[in-house]
């Protein structure tokens, strides 16, 4: 069976049987739910109009209806009008809440307890208007000359920079979406690394061994309960575009269809990044009652990377510390969608931050497999170190395949360089005035250092 055929065979495995879990369906229903529910209450509650209820008292009170009502417009609110007889019955609907404020006679305004409140001020802005259109008549204008000498044009108004987002919303918006994202990125992350525990310690891996490689193994989890994560990830985030639309009101953002792709995007990317240290995490350890505390190293780190994109998001999406995070791969899945919403990340920025990102995967998932490799029929004592990263015992102890650890030691080093290279070249081509471009060349820098360190150590060896 070809290498692809058996990664998919054992993909396919995973996604029908944990596609069975009760657990993973009631998690699947529940964040549905909630995106729906979250995104019809985004239209519907940044779409309300508020509405103040004012009573009036008096024939002159209600000759103000016309400019009370224009008043509210003006503010962006609206006002509904209570006409009552007398000023008894107007306090009394003050009292049980029917209104918030009452003009008595267009000479006093009456409200319960709270004097500075939105319907007293259009109250008084509605009187005073109305108190300078009958003056301007007076003088004999008509009342459309009038009005016009109260409706100056009004004076341009040019911006510097053009801004049509509204980052109120895309702020809560982008905030839900980093939400889901840390969420699954754990919740699917964890299950990887219970699922190898989980093979591991019933000794069933030894027989999937048998028939499969432990990097086809690995690569063949890692990629069904991933694919589970982004069909449901898919599902949540149209779900909610849907519903957004339908919902009525103001509607979702208009950064709603690129904050959903966003999310997506850097699941599968920050998904790659994490789901190989689960498992290598969950390759060490032989009881499940260890896990919790083997993985807490890793969910600390995406903890973290949650934590910096909330600063990031409520804070300067601009800043120094964003724009060195965004380049960072265990925190650029959290912070580099911020950024795009938020902040002036453009999508050169992106493709640098994801080629980034792909260079530190790769070189996580040869050193997960590793781990994996050597670390998954470990039964009782842990792997030591010198096993799991050191070529020269297994060298010494299996004469017949220093020339395959010497092509991986060529791969590897060659890889290293050519990230090294685009590294430094892209450093150098933003500048050093940013920290976009020092953090490059200051990572150009490191993996040359990283690549030399175990070219020194680990020469290769030569073929018998």
């Amino acid at each position: 069976m070809s290498a692809r055929r058996t990664v998919w065979e054992v993909a396919r495995r995973e996604l029908v049987e944990r596609s069975r879990s009760r657990v993973m369906q009631v998690w699947v229903v529940l964040l549905l739910l909630l995106s729906i529910g979250g995104a019809v209450a985004a239209a519907r509650l940044t779409g309300h109009t508020p509405t103040d209820h004012i009573g009036l008292v008096g024939a002159r009170s209600a000759a103000l209806a016309p400019a009370i009502q224009l008043q509210a417009k003006a503010m962006g609110r609206r006002a509904r009008l209570h006409t009552f007889a007398t000023a008894a019955v107007a306090s009394r609907a003050l009292r049980n809440g029917t209104v918030s404020a009452a003009v008595i006679d267009a000479t006093r305004i009456l409200v319960k307890s709270k004097t500075s409140q939105p319907s007293v001020r259009i109250a008084q802005e509605a009187a005073a208007t109305q108190g300078v259109l009958d003056r301007l008549k007076g003088t004999g204008l008509t009342g459309g000359e009038a009005l016009a000498a109260m409706s100056p044009r009004p004076l341009t108004v040019a911006a510097l920079e053009a801004n049509t987002r509204n980052t109120d919303r895309n702020r809560g918006l982008i905030v839900a979406g980093l939400l889901a994202l840390f969420t699954i990125l754990v919740f699917y992350g964890q299950a990887v690394a219970q699922g190898v525990t989980e093979e591991k310690s019933s000794r069933v891996v030894e027989l999937l061994l048998t028939s499969v490689t432990p990097r086809r193994l690995l690569a063949g989890k890692v990629l069904g309960i991933g694919l589970l994560g982004l069909a449901q990830l898919v599902l949540a985030g149209a779900a909610a575009l849907v519903a957004g639309q339908l919902a009525g009101g103001a509607g979702l953002p208009s950064a709603a269809p690129t904050a959903v792709a966003l999310v997506v995007l850097w699941f599968i990317l920050g998904y790659a990044f994490y789901s190989v240290a689960f498992a290598a995490v969950g390759a060490l350890i032989s009881r499940q009652e260890d896990l919790s505390t083997a993985i807490v190293p890793i969910t600390l780190v995406m903890t973290g990377s949650f934590y910096l994109a909330l600063i990031v998001a409520n804070g300067n999406p601009n800043g120094t510390v964003a724009q060195i995070a965004a380049f960072v791969p265990p925190l650029s899945p959290m912070v580099v969608p911020a950024r795009m919403v938020l902040g002036d990340l453009n999508v050169l920025g992106l493709a640098l931050a994801i080629a980034v990102d792909l260079l530190a995967t790769a070189g996580l998932i040869l050193l997960a497999a590793r781990i994996y490799e050597r670390a998954i029929l470990r039964i009782g004592a842990p792997v030591k170190l010198r096993r799991l990263f050191g070529f020269d015992a297994e060298r010494g102890n299996r004469p017949d395949v220093p020339l395959e650890n010497d092509h991986r030691l060529r791969r590897f080093d060659l890889a290293g360089r050519i990230a090294a290279i685009a590294l430094l070249l892209g450093g150098a081509a933003t500048g050093l005035d940013s920290p976009i471009g020092i953090t490059l060349i200051a990572a150009g820098v490191l993996l040359v250092l990283v690549v030399e360190h175990h070219k020194r150590h680990h020469p290769p060896g030569r073929a018998h």
